[in-house]
């Protein structure tokens, strides 16, 4: 299993400073670690009402610009996104960074993707439409894959209408970079078990958030459901995935609890840190801590 970091927590009700990715990537790397990844938000809307777990949008740094980064900065570590807010994207750019960032890291970034958090107003305000946010997003990964993959794309979809397109420099990464999906419900397994290679199920030991839908066993019946759904669908794939990121307030046994039970990588929520010397002696706690 691989073991890893995700960025500090940062809703409204957690305000902290953003401490730059290729710096905490190079530390991470250094001590051992084997992955970072990091969320996405873009704007706040400032009177959009919100309601526990969730404080409001968050103020992340660019996850896609911070992995080119990051990954410019080191020579092991894996980046992911956890996840990219893909309803206030366009498949066609996303495609194109992803196959540069895969390019130039030598095949260590993976695409998480998935719908955000709380913010209707934050979709919206992008373009996005909140109610159609799935569908919008599942037509997008057949997209980029397209995209990736085919001399002579073409494509008719609800959102997307292709005449005979080709894409270049290709992904290093064959048959393309993984895509993983973030979220909880079985409708996201089946997703996922569709289209995806991978299943993020964030804070995936928050029973305050998700109750009893999550926690360890939880994770080994979702990943029979997700092979089970793929035979289903008629699609042949051997491994999914899983990436857990555990809570701020998670103990470290955690993750060997989460390696139990199946689970692929397990990312550890950074605290609250301030600088660069803070998320130093973070890390170093952590990876002394998990034995690293």
């Amino acid at each position: 299993m691989k073991i890893g970091l995700s960025r500090p927590y940062a809703d409204p009700g957690h305000p902290i400073a953003d401490v730059d990715m290729g710096e905490i990537c190079q530390i991470a790397e250094e001590a051992g670690l084997d992955w970072v990844t990091y969320g996405h938000h873009t704007i706040r809307p400032l009177d959009e009402p919100v309601l526990p777990p969730h404080f409001g949008v968050p103020l992340y740094l660019d996850p896609l610009i911070g992995a080119a980064r990051a990954l410019a900065m080191t020579k092991r570590i894996e980046v992911s996104t956890s996840v990219l807010i893909m309803p206030m994207q366009h498949p066609v750019v996303v495609a194109k960074q992803v196959a540069t960032i895969d390019r130039y890291s030598g095949g260590r970034f993976t695409l998480g993707l998935g719908v955000g958090g709380a913010s209707r107003l934050e979709i919206e305000l992008t373009g996005g439409s909140f109610e159609r946010r799935w569908d919008y997003t599942m037509e997008s990964i057949a997209v980029m894959k397209g995209l990736w993959t085919q001399d002579s794309f073409t494509f008719d979809g609800e959102f997307f209408k292709f005449p005979p397109t080709l894409l270049g420099p290709r992904p290093l990464t064959q048959p393309h970079p993984p895509i993983s999906l973030g979220g909880f419900n079985d409708r996201v397994l089946r997703r996922v078990a569709t289209s995806c290679e991978g299943w993020i199920p964030v804070y995936h030991n928050d029973r305050l958030a998700f109750g009893e839908g999550s926690g360890p066993e939880n994770l080994k019946e979702s990943r029979a459901k997700l092979h089970r759904f793929a035979e289903d669908a008629g699609r042949k794939i051997d491994h999914f995935d899983i990436s857990v990121i555990l809570t701020p307030e998670s103990e470290l046994d955690a993750v060997r609890i989460y390696e139990d039970a199946g689970a692929d990588r397990v990312a550890v929520t950074l605290p609250k840190i301030a600088s660069i010397d803070e998320a130093r002696r973070a890390i170093e706690i952590i990876a002394t801590g998990l034995r690293i």
